[in-house]
């Protein structure tokens, strides 16, 4: 395991705790970044998911990019969703107002955003970076001897003298 992977799993778990924190606030109702987008909760397992995977050597370089343009998703949803017009806020202004697909501008409420999705979205671009350092560095030795002398033909031609 190289430093890399270790640092970019504390990175993704990292963003994983600040998606299900509060980004915002609207009254008194808080709503955490996985209730604005459902997909903030999905991909920061499915990176782990890949990272894991590719610590049995194959495909190490492959499941590494792949994690890292999950994470790379996972940032950009940060930093692009618009908070106030998600389904999870639309309800919250639609209770308040009594007024269906009422938005921020229809209720007289305080509407707050947090910093929190701009660490998220750090920590993930963070991951991103080391993941796809990892994936491009070239595998050690003794991997790379390994799986060539896998299929070792003098064996083959030997068993079936």
């Amino acid at each position: 395991m190289t430093r890399a992977r270790p640092i970019s799993l504390l990175l993704i778990a990292a963003s994983w705790i600040l998606a299900n924190t509060a980004w915002l606030s609207i009254g008194e109702q808080q709503l955490t970044g996985t209730e604005i987008s459902q997909l903030l909760n999905l991909l920061p397992g499915i990176s782990l998911l890949l990272i894991f995977i590719s610590s049995y050597q194959r495909f190490a370089a492959v499941l590494s990019s792949l994690a890292a343009i999950s994470m790379l998703i996972f940032a950009l949803l940060a930093l692009t969703s618009n908070f106030e017009s998600s389904a999870a806020a639309i309800a919250i202004f639609e209770s308040i107002s009594g007024i269906q697909g009422a938005g921020s501008g229809d209720v007289d409420v305080a509407t707050n955003r947090s910093m929190t999705n701009l660490i998220a979205a750090t920590t993930g671009l963070g991951a991103a970076v080391l993941l796809t350092i990892n994936a491009l560095r070239p595998a050690p030795r003794s991997v790379a001897k390994r799986q060539v002398v896998e299929d070792n033909r003098a064996l083959w031609d030997e068993q079936g003298d």
